[in-house]
């Protein structure tokens, strides 16, 4: 769709600068709503959006050394706010996560048991009427530590229907020893229904974990990357690696999956598992090399006989590909680069549809350090991609503190495919989003699933709003007053619909991306920051 810039956000802005905030908006496929302004601290900013009841929403901010429980009203005004206590000293806890389970808000804290060298989980439910936890820390997960500079994480996964929460955690490195990793499966009122600790006959510097989940039934699904003889930081060019599906129960069985594509590379995956219990695996290869894309694969794997049920995999349509390139390069099956595949969602038929976004850092060092280093290594502007993982990213040692990082977010790619495999459509959604030293924090996107629909919202360049998705001239998101909040609609038959939001001029305030959330089946919240100000923002999707 083809917008005015001048025309449509002349009265978008109008419509809110006169009414002043809050504002009510119609939109093409739902209804907007913008909040009050909220004072904030300059240095704090939105942890987590937990969820919502009859009463309103509950949000988790952060501000140095301090958590902090809110509630706010469906007008979006802050009703209460309470901090989190968690102890000083030895007896100090950590915020780990919150989490709405059972139509209960419970906070997991960890904390270090010096005497048994132990790193302890616990939970704690939250009373609603005054965001206090009430009652009894409940011991969910525990394990040992070596010490503070290497103690391990925890991390959790909720099953599709809310009722099963997986605790994994990563045991501290032990040197050569094999990969170690805990696995505690609990029911939506925390009553434990089994765990296990599990130490693989990969070397931990070998083996890498990149996602976990748990399914209705509480079985537990871990996917990693297993590296031939040579450390995971080494991963470029060609393949050194395989990936491996390992499944647990309760019944202490144990399924180990190599998947493998015989002649292609898998760039990227994501798994679910689908209501009757299959595995169904899907995401990219390539025939380049581990940072290119092809086209697409799709799995299904019975979880019973660990059999593949159905094998495919295709390539990209040129057609597809002629909205990244020239038609000449798209002609010759030139291959997609730097796609982190972040979700999958699975179809009511059995399809799956992949959502993937370009992300690589760059990290330009002046010319003037090669006198510094003493090697043409250093003294060049280059590139480091972080296409899989674009949030562990620490810099490089050998840099000064002068240096520059830059962060590139850019195209979405939206795939979906049908049953059989095959694609049944692929969609580009334009956008360019560079920013440096700031980790990226209000570029990406929030994605919601409704009506049959799916939503993105992203901060644009207002120059975008009238470009064709096969246009590659896209203007950079910048941070000024005219940069604007878009959304996008996609639909099931790839039809694609963009309309601004609002823009910063409006609410004074920089949308993140990244912290906004799918807070129920048909409404998302939007969060946006800038100095001692923040506003919330309610899309509610029709």
């Amino acid at each position: 769709m083809i917008f005015s810039k001048k025309g449509i956000l002349g009265v978008l802005s109008m419509m809110i600068l006169v009414t002043g905030l809050p504002a009510q908006m119609k939109l093409q496929n739902g209804d907007l709503y913008i909040g009050p302004e909220i004072k904030s601290n300059k240095k704090g900013t939105l942890e987590d959006m937990i969820g919502k009841d009859k009463s309103g929403y509950y949000m988790v901010r952060a501000e140095p050394q301090k958590f902090y429980l809110e509630k706010y009203d469906f007008d979006l005004n802050l009703a209460k706010s309470e901090e989190i206590e968690l102890g000083k000293g030895s007896d100090r806890k950590y915020l780990e996560f919150a989490e709405q389970l059972n139509g209960e808000i419970y906070l997991f804290t960890s904390q270090y048991d010096n005497t048994d060298k132990q790193k302890l989980l616990f939970a704690e439910k939250v009373d609603r009427n005054n965001l206090k936890t009430e009652g009894d820390p409940i011991k969910v997960a525990s394990y040992n530590y070596r010490s503070r500079s290497n103690d391990g994480f925890y991390d959790y996964h909720v099953s599709r229907d809310s009722s099963k929460i997986l605790i994994y955690y990563d045991q501290p490195y032990q040197g050569n020893t094999g990969e170690k990793f805990g696995l505690t499966v609990l029911d939506s009122k925390l009553n434990p229904l089994w765990s296990k600790e599990v130490e693989l006959p990969f070397k931990d510097k070998l083996y890498e974990v990149e996602r976990y989940k748990v399914d209705n039934q509480g079985n537990a699904y871990l996917l990693g990357i297993v590296y031939r003889g040579q450390v995971r930081a080494k991963r470029q060019g060609r393949p050194n690696y395989e990936y491996h599906l390992l499944a647990y129960n309760k019944q202490d069985e144990y399924v180990e999956y190599l998947l493998n594509l015989k002649d292609k590379f898998i760039t990227d995956m994501q798994f679910e598992i689908s209501r009757n219990g299959e595995i169904i695996c899907a995401g990219f290869y390539s025939d380049l090399g581990t940072t290119s894309v092809k086209g697409t694969f799709y799995l299904i794997i019975d979880s019973k006989t660990q059999e593949i049920k159905k094998e495919h995999y295709e390539q990209f349509d040129p057609s597809f590909l002629a909205d990244f390139m020239s038609e000449r390069r798209a002609g010759k099956g030139r291959e997609l680069t730097r796609y982190n595949l972040n979700q999958l969602e699975i179809r009511r038929d059995g399809g799956v549809v992949l959502i993937a976004e370009q992300f690589f850092v760059k990290e330009l060092q002046d010319y003037n350090d090669y006198y510094r280093y003493g090697s043409p290594l250093y003294a060049r502007s280059y590139a480091y991609s972080f296409w899989r993982y674009p949030y562990r990213y620490y810099g490089y040692p050998f840099m000064n503190d002068d240096r520059e990082i830059q962060y590139n977010y850019n195209d979405i790619i939206v795939i979906n495919i049908q049953p059989n495999g095959s694609i049944q459509w692929a969609r580009r959604i334009p956008k360019r989003q560079r920013s440096k030293n700031d980790g990226g924090r209000n570029s990406s996107y929030a994605l919601s699933v409704a009506k049959g629909k799916m939503f993105f919202v992203f901060n644009d360049n207002p120059k975008n709003l009238h470009k064709k998705s096969n246009d590659q001239r896209i203007h950079n998101f910048t941070k000024g007053k005219e940069s604007v909040v878009v959304l996008v609609t996609l639909d099931g038959k790839g039809e694609m619909k963009k309309e601004p939001l609002f823009q910063v001029r409006d609410t004074k305030t920089i949308t993140k991306p990244k912290v906004c959330e799918q807070i129920s089946h048909d409404q998302m919240i939007i969060y946006s920051e800038k100095n001692r100000k923040a506003t919330f923002a309610r899309l509610t999707f029709e």
